[in-house]
């Protein structure tokens, strides 16, 4: 049987901490300020202790100010000058042209996003399905549900997961997928298969 890949998008195939993430947060902060009538300062503490809490901003607000997850996604994520923002990881299309099997993009970002970044990091053809934050009913990773939704729509049998965030694999353990964590942590983890530095250490023998 043929292993199924599947890849996180923000920090794994992109950097995104370098320069898009900078951005989206002020704007996040800002909806927040506005949304929640506080100011910045709580605002960005709020959005950072619902990332911590749920693995995603959006699902915090949704749950404790009803927030329309649509119109949020759209201000926080719409950005100018997209291109000169997103950073591709070395050697990404070297690692996803040599990796075979399926691949499946499994994000807690919006799908608009995640397009705009595949045409910019110009892997767009490598992949035979995104799973976005609307494919989950906006329950973020690493939620037991939104891994269920995944596995159950993709028939996901066996398969490889590569992602920054080790509580996303932790879940993903649970469904008896091999776990691949990107990382400089020195942490070690039982349900963590395999740690690696740099993307490019997949094809390394």
């Amino acid at each position: 049987m043929k292993f199924t890949w599947i890849f996180d998008l923000d920090n794994t195939l992109h950097d995104a901490q370098k320069k898009i993430f900078p951005i989206i947060n002020k704007k996040i902060n800002k909806y927040i300020s506005e949304a929640v009538k506080i100011n910045n300062e709580e605002a960005d503490e709020l959005r950072q202790k619902y990332w911590e809490q749920y693995g995603a901003t959006l699902e915090g607000l949704i749950k404790h100010h009803k927030i329309n997850p649509t119109e949020f996604l759209e201000k926080t994520h719409t950005i100018e000058n997209f291109s000169e923002l997103v950073v591709p990881m070395p050697d990404l299309i070297k690692v996803l042209s040599l990796i075979k099997g399926q691949k499946i993009l499994y994000t807690n970002a919006p799908r608009n996003y995640t397009k705009q970044v595949l045409k910019v990091c110009q892997i767009e053809d490598f992949f035979d399905g995104i799973f976005s934050i609307e494919d989950s009913g906006f329950i973020a990773k690493p939620n037991l549900s939104s891994m269920k939704l995944f596995v159950a729509q993709y028939k996901i049998k066996k398969a490889y997961f590569v992602d920054d965030v080790k509580e996303n694999l932790e879940t993903a353990k649970h469904f008896g997928i091999s776990t691949i964590w990107l990382t400089n942590e020195a942490s070690n983890h039982a349900y963590i298969d395999k740690k690696i530095s740099k993307l490019s250490d997949l094809i390394k023998n």
